[in-house]
């Protein structure tokens, strides 16, 4: 028996854990496992939104800014050929989804910036000259 033979049961016992849990799941789980999870960056000019979202097309992305509140709502399309059918499904399908990042005055509403390139979206939010580090002079 060789080293790879011997994790084969193992590894069905993780897959049938696995198949388990995801069969109970309800449409609140399916959503959350939906909603991409985001990096937030700061650098001394300007702080960054990083998310991945797989399966998205730039025309299904939004990106809005109101009050403060910047939302990111996108919906992501996954369908099924016709002549197949789903015999085990993991992976998020269909899913309408929306995240909301509240700013501070400390950025520069005006200049903020979105690329969407392969997947992953990379919001750039200058900081306001306010906020930004200063020397003082002393007199």
């Amino acid at each position: 028996m060789n080293s790879l033979t011997s994790l084969l049961p193992m590894t069905r016992m993780i897959d049938a854990a696995f198949r388990n849990q995801t069969e109970d799941w309800n449409e609140e789980d399916r959503a959350y496992a939906a909603t991409p999870r985001a990096d937030i960056l700061e650098g001394n000019e300007e702080y960054r939104i990083i998310m991945d979202l797989p399966g998205v097309q730039n025309k299904d992305l939004d990106i809005s800014l109101e009050n403060l509140t910047l939302t990111v709502s996108a919906e992501r399309k996954m369908e099924i050929p016709e002549d197949f059918h789903a015999r085990r499904r993991e992976r998020a399908g269909n899913a309408t989804f929306s995240r909301s990042f509240t700013l501070s005055n400390a950025v520069n509403a005006e200049k903020i910036t979105a690329e969407f390139d392969r997947g992953v979206l990379q919001i750039v939010l200058p900081k306001s000259e306010k906020s930004l580090p200063r020397r003082i002079e002393v007199k």
